[in-house]
């Protein structure tokens, strides 16, 4: 019995030098996408809200970029994918329509608006139907995350599209941007701020509510090569990152608004539309505009 048991242990521990120890399991890249309508291909005035006469078709179009992007992520190698409807009501992408492999948050208010869920395990995040800021020449439907009452937004001294202010939040987490889709704008300022990051195109703005795109499929080819590119690519990219404490201003539209939200104790009024105010960090500086948000919408 015992030389039997010898034997089984020998063979054993022979086979384990033959073979080798199981192989480490790779972890897959992680990826985080945000998706606003307004940089959509095709999407340039009347596809952007419920009771417009083309919004179906907006939703589709964002429906059908998104995929796009899923796909050149999974053909990478991706694992876990998470969705954000990140415009208007956060309820515009079609969920049935999704790519399976996905999950999708959808909905407001959340704490984080457009990047609720982001966190330190993700490796990457795209971009998806990003638009410029508001005030941009030649911009279509350009804005800052609330048209109807931001004018500028200002984080340390510097104006924010909404790019760079979704970028500096997960950067607050080490998370880089590996792929921007939008008009010239969006990917000028992309490629400025984010070295090495992956872009696409997706129309060029000829005024506030007009701009021309190739076809949709053009354009959905281009997402899902671009996005397998950037998630090949992903460990060579770095964070955009802002420094700590940060200083958050905005200017609104209308005289009211500055004047409501400076009634808060810790907000300091600098001019007749304009306030300031310290935060912790992007985390604190994002959920204080959420409630902004929230509290003006709530229904």
């Amino acid at each position: 019995m015992r030389q039997k048991l010898f034997l089984i242990m020998v063979s054993l521990a022979l086979i384990f030098l033959l073979v080798g120890p199981a192989p480490a399991q790779v972890k897959k890249p992680k990826i985080y996408i945000s998706v606003d309508i307004e940089g959509i291909a095709h999407v340039v005035n009347a596809q952007t809200a419920a009771g417009q006469f083309d919004y179906e078709r907006g939703r589709r179009l964002m429906t059908a970029e998104v995929n796009a992007a899923i796909e050149g992520c999974l053909a990478a190698g991706a694992g876990e994918i998470i969705v954000s409807d990140s415009h208007g009501n956060a309820q515009n992408i079609i969920p049935e329509d999704l790519n399976e492999k996905a999950f999708l948050i959808r909905s407001f208010p959340r704490p984080l608006l457009q990047m609720e869920g982001i966190d330190a395990s993700f490796d990457g995040v795209i971009f998806i139907g990003y638009h410029p800021k508001e005030g941009t020449p030649q911009g279509n439907l350009a804005h800052t995350i609330w048209g109807t009452k931001f004018e500028e937004i200002k984080i340390n001294g510097r104006v924010v599209s909404e790019a760079l202010f979704n970028a500096a939040v997960a950067g607050h987490f080490d998370v880089p941007v590996i792929l921007v889709c939008g008009d010239q704008n969006v990917v000028a300022e992309a490629k400025e701020n984010f070295p090495g990051v992956e872009t696409v195109m997706t129309k060029q703005s000829l005024g506030f509510l007009s701009a021309m795109s190739p076809h949709p499929k053009t354009i959905q080819a281009e997402i899902r090569k671009k996005a397998e590119l950037a998630v090949r690519k992903i460990k060579e990219l770095k964070p955009y990152k802002v420094q700590t404490p940060v200083r958050l201003e905005i200017a609104f539209k209308n005289i009211f608004d500055a004047e409501t939200t400076a009634y808060l104790p810790w907000v300091k009024r600098t001019g007749g539309k304009k306030v300031e105010v310290e935060l912790a960090d992007m985390l604190e500086v994002n959920r204080f505009i959420t409630a902004l948000f929230a509290i003006n919408n709530r229904t």
